[in-house]
Order: C-alpha cells, then structure tokens, then sequence
C-alpha cells in the first residue's frame, strides 16, 4: 500500500474535518470525507445532507454518484477505475484519489517521486516483498482481494470468475518466480554448465 505525502497529510489536518481520517483506505471508502473536503471549497454546491455516512454498497453508490457529477463539472480528474477501486477498498486506490483531489483544490503539485506507481489495485507488490513461506495461499489471496461489495455490485458467475482466475494467476506467477530464484528451497538440483547430460563415450569393440 502506498503511503500518502506528508504535505497531504498536513493539507487534510488543516481542513479540520469531522472525521480524523487515519486510515484512508477504510476512511474515504463511502465518500463522505471527500464530500466533505469538497464542500470546504464548493460550500455552495455541496450540500452534506445528501451524502450517507453507511457502508452499504448502495450508499457507497449513491455517494460516489454525486461526487463522481462534481469531478467531472470542475474537470477534476478522477476516473472510474479510481472510484471503483476507492469505493471497494482496494490496497492503494485511496492514495492517488486524494493526490489528485489536493492538486485539483489546491493548485500544488506532489514531487513526481512520491506519486505512487500503480496499475493495478491488489496486493501482488505487497506479497511480492514478502518471502515465500509469508504469502498468502490462492484462497486466501482470491479473499483478500475479491472484496464483497464487488461481488455485490457485478454477481455474474462470468465476472467472479474472471477475477479469481485473475488472482490465482497472479500468485502463481510470485510462486514460479521464487522457483527459479531459489531452486534448492524447492528440491531442484541446478543444471550443468550446458544445460545437457554427458553420454559416456562407448569402448570400441
């Protein structure tokens, strides 16, 4: 998960929200801090009354609905792959949500090096700092990174399993990368030189 720059941090202190976010992740999932945030700037046009502060996939929904009218009013640019993984929890979305909402309200940039560099809003690059006997198992990775509210919001049988295979594909791949970084963990005796066995030569008759 990527961490949030520090002048973020301070710009989200100095707004004194109604909610101390410590957790951005759990924190900005339904929308309401940003709603929040945005109200700061936009008192007129953000109306918190509007916006509800559960966690059903429904609220979470509506919530996004409206703030998804303001980006895109105010050019502000947040995509849906960010919503989507924003609003299901998704290790790492929060972050570059946030940077892009403090540039857009803010006019300053973050130094290139602390935007985090993501493409994908799963755990791999976390697994993949860890040795291979701490990772976690194609269960539990389909588990960690398959959160409810996605199959909530897309039920079909087809997408589920799209994602899963996604998943086991991903852990499989860490698995086949440490087999070939340390092969003796795995039993496998390294090749010869060339790579061939040698045949005796035959004694001649």
């Amino acid at each position: 998960m990527s961490a949030l720059p520090r002048q973020v941090w301070r710009w989200l202190q100095s707004l004194r929200l109604s909610v101390q976010v410590r957790n951005v992740t759990r924190d900005l999932a339904n929308g309401v801090v940003l709603a929040e945030i945005l109200a700061r700037y936009y008192p007129d046009e953000i109306m918190l009354h509007n916006f509800h502060k559960g966690t059903s996939l429904s609220k979470k929904l509506a919530n996004w609905g409206i703030l998804k009218k303001h980006f895109a009013a105010h050019s502000i640019g947040i995509d849906s792959t960010l919503i989507d993984g924003c609003l299901h929890c998704k290790p790492g979305a929060a972050t570059p949500v946030l940077i892009t909402l403090y540039s857009a309200l803010t006019g300053k940039e973050v130094a290139p090096e602390l935007l985090p560099n993501i493409t994908n809003f799963d755990d791999l690059q976390y697994q993949a700092s860890l040795p291979s006997y701490a990772r976690s198992t194609a269960a539990f990775a389909v588990k960690n990174n398959l959160k409810q509210t996605e199959l909530e919001s897309n039920p079909s049988e087809e997408a589920v399993a799209s994602k899963a295979h996604t998943i086991i594909a991903q852990q499989q791949k860490l698995k086949q990368l440490d087999r070939a970084h340390n092969p003796a963990r795995y039993g496998i005796k390294p090749p010869r030189a060339t790579g061939h066995r040698v045949k005796p030569i035959a004694a001649a008759p």
